[in-house]
């Protein structure tokens, strides 16, 4: 088990941050739906809530890839569009009446009171319960989002970096052979035609005889007594 998560632990990582964007477009496609129903058809309220949430994305990736200044002013629209559906639709389903929000204003009320919200007014509470709520949704999710593509520009730096690395690397393994390389041997042999001559002589010279005779001829050892009668 803990072999498969090390093996896996970029997967696992990148549907964490997955899971919490998808769950809150949805939600946020509906609320902002909801807001544009007010003065379009449902149907046209779908396509543009849609639009409205892969344009958010699409903006964040811009601003990820540092397309300029000019991307913000979309993203910044985009943005305030699912603020507002969300807060819109979070603001008219909350009840004034019912048990649960009147129970939510004994809870903060003593928190708020000193701010000048008087426990009376449901307006103000209900606002602050909607911005709350349905305000901070688009924000979640566009977090989510920027950490997702910081993440996976990481990951993607550091493979660079892992194949710039094996191929500078003396030796490189291809299958079962290893092909080694000396960084400090790079300049190539380029010999004369006299040279060659030479070497060929030395070489011929070389086979009629024994090693220890060439030995003794190069004055590399000197106390070795061996002839080729012997």
């Amino acid at each position: 088990m803990k072999s498969w998560l090390q093996k896996n632990l970029n997967n696992i990582i990148v549907v964490s941050f997955l899971i919490p964007i998808l769950l809150v477009a949805f939600v946020s496609i509906s609320h902002v739906t909801t807001f544009y129903s007010t003065s379009n058809p449902i149907s046209w309220a779908i396509y543009l809530s849609l639009a409205v949430e892969v344009a958010a994305l699409a903006a964040l990736a811009g601003i990820s890839a540092k397309f300029g200044r000019f991307i913000y002013l979309p993203f910044g629209i985009v943005t305030l569009i699912q603020f507002v559906g969300n807060f819109f639709y979070s603001y008219s389903y909350i009840d004034p009446q019912g048990e649960q929000f009147r129970d939510w204003i004994d809870m903060v009320s003593g928190l708020f009171e000193p701010m000048g919200i008087d426990p009376t007014d449901t307006v103000a509470h209900r606002r602050l319960l909607a911005f709350l709520t349905g305000g901070l949704i688009p924000f979640i999710s566009l977090t989510f989002a920027h950490m997702l593509i910081v993440y996976s520009n990481k990951l993607q730096t550091n493979q660079e970096v892992n194949q710039k690395t094996v191929l500078q690397e003396p030796n490189t393994k291809i299958g079962n052979l290893i092909i080694e390389e000396d960084p400090d041997h790079t300049d190539k042999i380029n010999p004369t035609i006299e040279e060659l001559e030479e070497m060929k002589s030395k070489l011929a010279q070389m086979q009629t005889k024994t090693l220890p005779e060439i030995l003794v001829e190069d004055n590399t050892v000197k106390r070795l007594s061996y002839t080729k009668n012997v």
